[in-house]
């Protein structure tokens, strides 16, 4: 899969077998009702596209996964998206509230 294939998805979890924390990251988006691809190293996608990948997207060398994509823009893990949907729900709930 080259790198121009992999911009055109949203909303992206780059997953591998037996990984508790994809498995785990997907859940979470699950539960959110979230739509999202999934690719599997080594079965959608090399390791070495996927470093490629996110190097360009968040100028950051990984070597683990998942590496979570949301609304075109790079999250990260699975930590990553928990601290991430943490600070949505704490601006959701200012509302409106100005200093």
């Amino acid at each position: 899969m080259t790198i121009e294939e992999l911009h055109q998805f949203q909303n992206l979890v780059i997953t591998q077998p037996n990984c508790p924390y994809c498995v785990r990251a997907k859940a979470i988006l699950d539960d959110r009702g979230t739509d999202y691809t999934t690719l599997v190293l080594g079965q959608n996608l090399e390791k070495t596209e996927m470093i490629a990948f996110i190097e360009q997207v968040a100028n950051t060398t990984v070597r683990t996964v998942p590496q979570i994509i949301l609304d075109g823009k790079y999250i990260g893990g699975h930590d990553d998206l928990v601290a991430f949907l943490e600070r949505q729900v704490e601006a959701d709930a200012l509302g409106d509230f100005e200093l």
